[in-house]
């Protein structure tokens, strides 16, 4: 599987959108991100906010990282989040997009990098273990969706 590894474009906010629809469900978040339109979801993530995996010029997966909050003291965490396309799954895309946003973090003197996961989201987990992050807190019984009670799983890991 060829892929590159770049920053979104304005060209891309389609995809990303369609990307979005396919992969996000109660299984994996609280909250469904759909979108009306390229346009708004170019708002929420503005070009250039999200590398972006591609497979001969298909979006095949993203990840993104902020701070999570404004404050200076706080500027040496990023919070993450990562999507990828059902059929890339399992295939070294997330693993590729995670070792860019890690070696973008050094560059920048991040020193952690927080996540959080629904504890309904085995594969998600697994994925976050296997690339050394670690359980940092759980929020039992956090969310009702479909019926079920779902922990919201704190995760980090250190840059090296």
């Amino acid at each position: 599987m060829q892929i590159i590894i770049r920053p979104s474009q304005k060209k891309d906010m389609p995809q990303l959108l369609e990307l979005d629809r396919l992969i996000w469900d109660s299984t994996n978040t609280p909250v469904l991100l759909q979108w009306d339109s390229a346009e708004e979801y170019e708002k929420a993530y503005p070009a250039g906010t999200q590398i972006l995996a591609l497979e001969n010029d298909r979006v095949a997966g993203y990840i993104t990282s902020k701070p999570p909050t404004s404050l200076p003291s706080n500027r040496h965490v990023l919070d993450m989040a990562i999507g990828i396309h059902t059929d890339c799954q399992g295939k070294g895309v997330g693993r590729r997009l995670m070792e860019y946003m890690l070696q973008t973090a050094r560059g920048q003197g991040v020193r952690k990098i927080s996540l959080r996961v629904l504890s309904s989201n085995e594969k998600a987990i697994a994925f976050y273990r296997a690339n050394g992050f670690k359980e940092e807190g759980r929020l039992h019984e956090e969310f009702l969706l479909d019926g079920k009670y779902v922990d919201d799983v704190l995760m980090y890991r250190m840059v090296d």
